[in-house]
This record gives structure tokens, C-alpha cells and sequence, in this order.
């Protein structure tokens, strides 16, 4: 098993040396996902003007969820008003394609609401995050 493993490093470094394979470092991946996440939030947030912010929002007044990477979540009312949240230490699993879950005992959404974060496909719940304050953004 060492011995092969060997010889798969080995035959990587030959094709790194021929110039035949280009890896990104970890760090540039990085880089350029938080890039493009922020470009994404620029975008949905273009013409806006952030507000003070708030601690509940309504529910039944939100029209569509956007999630940008895993630490930030867009809580659209209208075209003229929409919702930032960036919960406290972002909320890991949403990048892969899942979405949130959220339990509360009234029509509102609240900072310190927990969110779950759910794979809709296989309804596995990866992980969880604790709501920040909404900032509304206006134009």
C-alpha cells in the first residue's frame, strides 16, 4: 500500500514538472470562493442602502431565501427591501447545496433563532447556525 501510494506522489510530481497539471493551492481556492461570494452579494445588494438593524423579521412577509457561501443569508420581502443575516460563525453546509430549517414559536424570525441546516435530498441535517441581526437594505 506505501509502496503505491508512492509511486501515485511520484507520478505527480513527474506531471507537475512537465507542466501538464495545474493544481490550486488551497488558499487560492479559498480566495476565489470568497471572491465570487462577494461578487454575488454586491450584485443582490446593488442600488441598496443598509439599515439599522433589527432583531426579528416577519416570516410570512419573506419572498425568497438566497444563501451566498455559508456565512451570509438574503431574506428577500420585495424588490425594494431586503434582509442581510450573517450568523454568528457563518453557517457551515449551506455552500454544498442545502438550505435551512428553522423552528420558531411565532410568525417572526429572531438573532439567536437556531437554524439547521438540511440536505433536501437525503434530508440529512449537516450542521446548524445561531441567526445574527437583520440588516435591512433599501433602495
Amino acid at each position: 500500500m506505501r509502496h503505491s501510494l508512492t509511486l501515485c506522489i511520484a507520478a505527480g510530481l513527474a506531471s507537475l514538472t512537465s507542466g501538464s497539471i495545474l493544481i490550486a493551492s488551497p488558499s487560492t481556492a479559498r480566495a476565489e470562493r470568497a471572491a465570487a461570494d462577494q461578487a454575488k452579494l454586491d450584485k443582490a445588494l446593488a442600488g441598496k442602502t443598509a439599515g439599522k438593524p433589527v432583531n426579528c423579521i416577519p416570516l410570512n412577509r419573506v419572498n425568497g431565501t438566497t444563501y451566498i457561501g455559508d456565512s451570509t443569508i438574503l431574506y428577500r420581502v420585495n424588490a425594494k427591501l431586503t434582509y442581510r443575516n450573517d450568523p454568528v460563525g457563518g453557517c457551515p453546509g449551506l455552500r454544498n447545496g442545502a438550505g435551512l430549517v428553522t423552528r420558531t414559536p411565532s410568525t417572526r424570525l429572531c438573532s439567536g433563532d437556531i437554524a439547521t441546516v438540511r440536505d433536501f435530498v437525503t434530508g440529512i441535517e449537516t450542521g446548524a447556525c445561531s441567526m445574527a441581526e437583520f440588516v435591512p437594505y433599501r433602495n
